[in-house]
């Protein structure tokens, strides 16, 4: 078993505290596994002694356990890279495990907080390179299709236009995978200084420079791979979460209306 495996049941009962704790430790996973309790009790703002009761609370004996299975779960990178090199069963069981993953650990909290942002009708803008134009081609005819003005900045004159254009009201989705795209990351810092415009990214779940300057961050799992020097990674976890936040939108307007019928 690894860490998820053992952590999957007790998800639901966490505090919000204690999601935070978990979410840092997924986050930081690598860095995580090498910190003595202090060390990462340290960084949590929290006790060693309550770093061990939330770590009783998701299913560990105790700290030891905890990095092993840790330890455990740190995936050979040649299969990361390559998923063929293995049997194409034990590939789809980690395809069908990386989007469970990430709709399960899924802050929902986050998700409210974009319906609110929604639900005031603003302009949606969209800022994506290389594989991710695709998902932002497919966000952009999404939320179209329920009404939104979605713009899709497609190359770089086209993002430096808007960058110029950007409206405080306006909702700005980054999707970058990796997190440190250094364009992206320029825009984002651009932003933040001449808009108040609301950024929110989907990145991986690892910490990264897209994640610590947007307003909210969902995160995504997914094994890189990479194939004749071309980034060939599944995006499919992050077509998951646009179509959550695209559904529950569509629920809460059905819900309005049914309320104010």
């Amino acid at each position: 078993m690894d860490f998820f495996d053992i952590t999957s049941k007790h998800i639901s009962k966490l505090s919000e505290n204690e999601k935070k704790l978990y979410n840092f430790i997924i986050r930081n996973m690598d860095e995580v596994k090498h910190l003595t309790i202090r060390s990462i009790a340290s960084k949590c703002y929290v006790s060693p002694a309550t770093f061990i009761r939330f770590l009783r609370k998701i299913g560990f004996s105790g700290y030891s356990e905890f990095i092993a299975i840790l330890k455990y779960t740190d995936y050979d990178p040649i299969k990361n890279h390559n998923p063929f090199v293995v049997s194409q069963e034990e590939y789809r069981l980690e395809y069908l495990k990386n989007i469970y993953e990430t709709v399960r650990v899924l802050d929902h909290k986050n998700i409210d907080k974009i319906i609110q942002y929604l639900a005031t009708n603003p302009r949606i803008v969209v800022m994506a390179r290389g594989l991710n134009k695709s998902i932002a081609h497919y966000f952009e005819y999404l939320f179209s299709g329920i009404g939104f003005e979605v713009v899709f900045p497609e190359d770089h004159y086209f993002r430096y236009m808007i960058l110029n254009q950007i409206r405080d009201t306006d909702l700005v989705f980054f999707l970058s995978y990796g997190g440190e795209d250094k364009k992206l990351i320029n825009d984002i810092e651009k932003l933040n200084i001449k808009s108040k415009a609301t950024i929110i990214s989907i990145t991986s779940a690892n910490n990264n420079s897209v994640q610590n300057l947007s307003h909210i961050n969902l995160y995504v799992f997914a094994d890189s791979i990479e194939f004749n020097g071309i980034d060939m990674t599944s995006r499919i976890s992050m077509i998951s979460i646009i179509e959550i936040i695209a559904y529950k939108y569509m629920e809460s307007i059905k819900k309005n209306k049914h309320e104010n019928m």
